[in-house]
């Protein structure tokens, strides 16, 4: 079995598993999806799937998100009004784009409006992310064999889609071919340590590669 053929057996299993038990989806970030086959899901971040009605419901409040930090940023550097108005207007914003953010995170919980369908899979045969362009734009879906891992580290980067959500950078499992591949596995930075390290151990098993930690 090919490399892609093996990787995307893997995503199938994966998705059937996470369409047919969604609350054991909400609890976990990790599930073990059966045929040797276990899921990681980006939990906490705004990696879903997106119909075109979901779009509809999603742009307006985008763009209101939008109007209020351009409101803000000019009111900043206008120099107009009192100290007292100045903070008023700040709090009040802050406030909005706070509310604004509530509402995006309560809507990704919608499943019929954001589907679980970005996620990575680990197998007896290696490792694939299966992700969009949105989320990774040159490498969103990839796969690496686990006698062709050459080393694993974790790091933080810039994740454009974490601006959502307010989580401009986020945790991130890197691991390397030794063809000069990537492939990324994207965590939400709080609580993701233990998950990591369960993700560690299972790439450490079965390639012989130590993931590399972040020196503190």
């Amino acid at each position: 079995m090919s490399k892609v053929e093996w990787a995307q057996s893997d995503y199938a299993i994966g998705l059937d598993f996470i369409t047919q038990n969604e609350e054991q989806a909400k609890a976990s970030a990790l599930l073990d999806a059966g045929s040797g086959v276990t899921v990681a899901l980006p939990a906490g971040l705004p990696l879903y799937g997106m119909r075109l009605y979901s779009a509809f419901i999603l742009s307006p409040i985008l763009l209101f998100i939008l109007i209020v930090a351009y409101f803000l940023i000019v009111f900043l550097f206008s120099g107009h009004g009192t100290a007292a108005t100045l903070f008023m207007v700040i709090s009040g914003c802050i406030f909005m784009l706070w509310g604004l953010g509530r509402v995006l995170q309560v809507l990704f919980s919608v499943r019929e409006l954001f589907t679980r369908k970005f996620f990575t899979t680990l197998s007896k045969k290696g490792v694939a992310m299966h992700f969009s362009r949105w989320h990774f734009l040159f490498q969103s879906q990839t796969a690496i064999a686990w006698n062709d891992v050459e080393s694993t580290r974790v790091t933080t980067a810039l994740f454009l889609p974490g601006l959502l959500v307010g989580i401009p950078k986020t945790t991130i499992l890197e691991i390397t071919a030794k063809n000069g591949e990537l492939l990324k596995i994207p965590f939400h930075p709080k609580n993701t340590q233990s998950v990591i390290a369960v993700i560690g151990r299972k790439t450490q098993s079965q390639s012989g590669t130590p993931v590399q930690w972040p020196e503190e």
